[in-house]
């Protein structure tokens, strides 16, 4: 009989792993473009670097999906993440901004090459009958990390220097190799590959739905990680670093319910709920005057899009045949990056001319669009087993 243990030191040095991965990297997004300036980059220059940085990340993960169907994963992750720690490393040695826009592609490409490599670890090691659960849990080291870092990175910068900044990622990463020495990944079965198919490899097609989602639920998280500080001074709002906290504990939290939630109930009515919850934190975070106001915007947020982000990542794998988790997990996280870019852009734009609460309320919308096109999948379900 199968193990049906999700808790093991493999998935608990794979969770330290994962975690420090992305609050390496992440920590460094809202600093890179200051950086730049401070280097006399233009504005097109400074959005090079996400465009750059995305489309390395995108282009490789196809060709990492494709090497996962039948090569084992540990090695490709421990050398992905030796490179982001390099790359890391080197980014206060450069002033010349054309040497500096080239190293955010191989970043990128970096990037894309550990993730994948860590989601499609996590896969490996979760029991099948567990595996919303177990995705759940293995996204706490995502969401946290993710959410987390911007505002940490925030804070190392403006108290101490990016060359600190950069020392802690360094750090954070070597932490990361560290960890994956001590888990054992499981050896895939070998089977016979299907010929190398670039187009279609970029995207799993059978994975479409999920990763489309994902990219709509990304403009919200966009727009947190972009603004949220901002608006906090715009408004008066002296803590907060409330949000990311509370964000980050209630997603915790509630991981192993929503879990089970969804390997009992499957993915429709649990999406729909969060999705709801998404909304509802965004419209009242935009009202925001006090703590109180931002704290139960929080809740809601983790409970929102903490619960809607694992739950597609799940979805993205349960799609697809297993041996294709590889590239499953190569579109999921690919429509991160792609919502990450898009979000970045159109929501720049946007900032210009709207205020930052309006902003908020917009994205708000990003979590009825999920809720409704669900709901949709669901009936469509529900129609084909009649």
């Amino acid at each position: 009989m199968e193990n049906q243990k999700i808790f093991n030191k493999s998935f608990l040095f794979l969770l330290i792993s994962n975690l420090a991965v992305f609050i390496g990297f992440e920590m460094l997004l809202p600093i890179l473009p200051a950086y730049l300036i401070s280097l006399h980059a233009t504005t097109i220059q400074v959005g090079l670097v996400t465009t750059l940085f995305t489309v390395g990340a995108v282009l490789i993960r196809p060709l990492v999906g494709f090497y996962f169907i039948d090569n084992q994963r540990k090695a490709l992750a421990i050398g992905a993440t030796v490179v982001l720690m390099s790359i890391t490393f080197v980014y206060p040695f450069l002033n010349i901004l054309w040497l500096y826009l080239l190293l955010r592609f191989f970043h990128g490409i970096a990037w894309g090459v550990s993730t994948t490599a860590n989601g499609t670890i996590a896969v490996d090691l979760i029991p099948k009958t567990r595996l919303g659960e177990g995705m759940g849990y293995f996204s706490i080291s995502t969401t946290v990390g993710a959410i987390i870092a911007p505002s940490l990175g925030i804070f190392i910068y403006d108290s101490f220097s990016f060359d600190i900044l950069i020392w802690s990622s360094v750090i954070l990463s070597l932490t990361a190799v560290i960890a994956l020495q001590f888990l054992h990944s499981p050896a895939p079965v070998k089977r016979e590959k299907p010929p190398f198919q670039f187009l279609k490899m970029i995207f799993e097609k059978d994975a479409w739905f999920p990763a489309l989602l994902s990219v709509i639920t990304t403009f919200a998280y966009g727009a947190i990680v972009t603004f949220l500080v901002l608006f906090g001074k715009q408004k008066g709002l002296e803590h907060i670093f409330l949000f990311f906290l509370i964000n980050a504990v209630v997603s915790t939290v509630l991981r192993p319910f929503t879990g089970r939630w969804y390997d009992k109930k499957g993915p429709w009515i649990i999406i729909i709920v969060a999705a709801m919850s998404g909304f509802l934190s965004l419209v009242i975070l935009s009202y925001a005057t006090n703590d109180f106001h931002l704290i139960v915007g929080a809740i809601l947020f983790g409970a929102g899009y903490g619960t809607v982000s694992p739950c597609l990542q799940t979805w993205a794998v349960q799609k697809v045949s297993e041996e294709k988790s590889g590239a499953a997990n190569a579109t999921f996280y690919s429509s991160f990056d792609v919502g990450i870019g898009i979000s970045a852009f159109i929501l720049g734009i946007l900032a210009e001319w709207v205020s930052l609460e309006m902003i908020f309320r917009m994205v708000s919308l990003s979590f009825i669009v999920v809720a409704v096109l669900v709901y949709k999948d669901y009936l469509n379900e529900k129609g084909r087993h009649k």
